[in-house]
């Protein structure tokens, strides 16, 4: 601790002595000679992450540094003395001659003092994008050229990938918006159709004829969700699966995407355990791999779509069992043990034209159900994909299940409230409770629904998500404010992840997602009511 006695002449003598001392050099630095010019300008040339090329007026190298060593490849040795044409690829290669000899007769320049995009060649013979600035001196009398050299490779693929995700946002929008109108259309198609089964239940041959084109539009209500997760507005749904029905449903479109050249084989396990997944999700992975196994087998091959139960495996960070097994193979090139350990790194891929985001994809959506999936692959002998999904240890019918229950009247007078602005959907809603028994008024806007809402309390709303003034959850919270004990149910035929989920399941409004079939809907409104407020 200092001494609190000393004067202050003496500490400012003390700071005195600590500055000479600080100025001082040491020893050793004493002693190192201090670098000229020459030592600073090798060391910059040498450390700098951009290439320095020197040529003469005859276009020949006089000076690669190590940057540009590591960027085109070749040793310094190998290109001093060439000429820099050695660098560029065709047609830039058999005209730079000629450039450099039309600016040293004219003066005329394109890139010297101004600096391009061009592209180079490496030693390989791979072409190059990079950003080229190119000065002109004197050096004994003679002229002199240096080049600047960057590689863009990478920042031209970033910009190319954020080009293909804008690409593929604009149309993910175009298809969203127009499944979610396609989905009001299938909605009103599949209420008639419901109804004219219910009506004509004595006639066998007409509810046969009824219930295929029933059968129909439940296919084209599939194919909108598949449009909403291509567009990245579906929600995931969990519900209880069977793999095989999943399987046998996407065989004929698998066969489509692969050719005549690739067959199908399915090796379907009897009795297969039930898992709680998302149908859509499962798509995209059946799709995803086996578009991987079509480019693995270029010349043709089998594609072997398998199932079986797992009771149990082992698996780090996932439950010991039992599991539902879907395994994809193919007979086709196989891949190394270096290129198995980075299949699911995002942007990596072996294709010449391809993102490296497919099996990424995949690899986050059996994540996502709380899954594993293991990869089998080697040189000349295929590769194999084994997703591994939790089972329910249940099993569920091996059929679709979308038969058409008896309509019974349910209602007993409650007052219901319906805020639809497609009008003949809205029609067909506020008919069809009107005829289960219940009181139903309408809305097309949230501004009329809060004007009815006012004139007389409803006993149940139900609202779609997009209205014309507003979206449906907050005319609901709003309402649900004024009356805590509200009950209410959403409709939608768009799953959009700008909702919040979570705030609504903690409201207990549940969403019905359009087309719905009318024993959906009016089971879903006789459970609300019959909950207590």
């Amino acid at each position: 601790m200092r001494d609190q006695n000393k004067t202050k002449a003496q500490l400012i003598a003390e700071l005195d002595a600590l500055r000479q001392e600080l100025k001082a050099p040491s020893p050793e630095v004493a002693q190192a000679p201090a670098p000229n010019g020459e030592d600073r300008f090798r060391s910059v040339v040498d450390n700098i992450v951009d290439g320095i090329i020197t040529i003469d007026a005859k276009g020949i190298i006089s000076f690669f540094n190590p940057a540009a060593e590591r960027i085109f490849g070749y040793n310094a040795a190998e290109v001093v003395g060439q000429s820099v044409s050695l660098l560029m690829p065709e047609p830039y290669h058999h005209q730079h001659d000629g450039y450099l000899a039309s600016y040293l007769a004219t003066g005329i320049r394109k890139i010297i003092g101004i600096g391009r995009e061009v592209m180079g060649r490496r030693r390989d013979g791979s072409v190059f994008p990079m950003d080229l600035a190119v000065s002109e001196f004197r050096l004994g009398g003679e002229r002199m050229f240096t080049g600047i050299v960057r590689d863009i490779s990478q920042r031209k693929e970033l910009e190319a990938q954020l080009l293909q995700a804008q690409k593929m946002e604009s149309i993910g929008q175009l298809a969203g918006g127009i499944a979610h109108d396609f989905n009001n259309q299938l909605g009103i198609i599949l209420f008639d159709l419901d109804l004219l089964i219910a009506e004509t239940e004595g006639n066998n041959a007409l509810v046969h004829d009824l219930d295929k084109i029933r059968k129909v539009v439940l296919r084209a209500a599939e194919l909108t969700r598949k449009l909403l997760l291509f567009s990245r507005r579906q929600r995931m749904e969990l519900r209880p699966l069977n793999l095989n029905q999943q399987v046998r449903e996407m065989e004929k479109m698998l066969a489509r995407l692969l050719g005549a050249e690739i067959q199908i084989h399915l090796r379907l396990a009897e009795d297969l355990f039930t898992v709680q997944a998302d149908p859509s999700t499962l798509d995209q992975v059946l799709i995803n791999l086996a578009l991987n196994a079509r480019d693995a087998m270029p010349g043709g091959g089998i594609l072997y779509l398998e199932t079986r139960n797992v009771p149990a495996a082992a698996q780090p960070s996932s439950h010991p069992g039992p599991f539902a097994c879907l395994a994809v193979r193919d007979t086709g090139t196989g891949m190394d043990e270096e290129v198995r350990q980075r299949i699911f790194e995002p942007f990596f891929t072996t294709k010449d034209h391809g993102t490296g985001l497919g099996l990424a994809m995949v690899y986050g959506i059996v994540q996502s159900h709380r899954g594993w999936i293991a990869v089998d692959s080697s040189p000349g002998k295929g590769t194999g994909f084994e997703i591994f999904l939790p089972a329910l240890q249940q099993t569920t019918p091996d059929q679709p299940l979308d038969q058409v229950a008896a309509l019974k009247k349910r209602g007993q007078g409650e007052r219901l409230l319906v805020v639809e602005d497609e009008v003949e959907l809205s029609e067909r809603l506020a008919q069809t409770l009107g005829d289960h028994n219940y009181a139903v008024q309408t809305a097309s806007s949230i501004a009329e629904a809060r004007r009815l809402w006012q004139q007389e309390g409803f006993d149940l709303v139900l609202s779609d998500v997009a209205l014309p003034d507003g979206k449906g959850p907050e005319l609901l919270f709003a309402l649900r404010e004024e009356r805590p004990g509200l009950r209410a149910l959403l409709i939608t035929g768009h799953l959009g992840q700008a909702l919040d989920w979570e705030r609504l399941q903690q409201a207990g409004f549940p969403v019905l997602h359009k087309p719905f079939a009318v024993e959906a809907l009016l089971s879903q409104v006789r459970e609300l009511l019959g909950r207590r407020p």
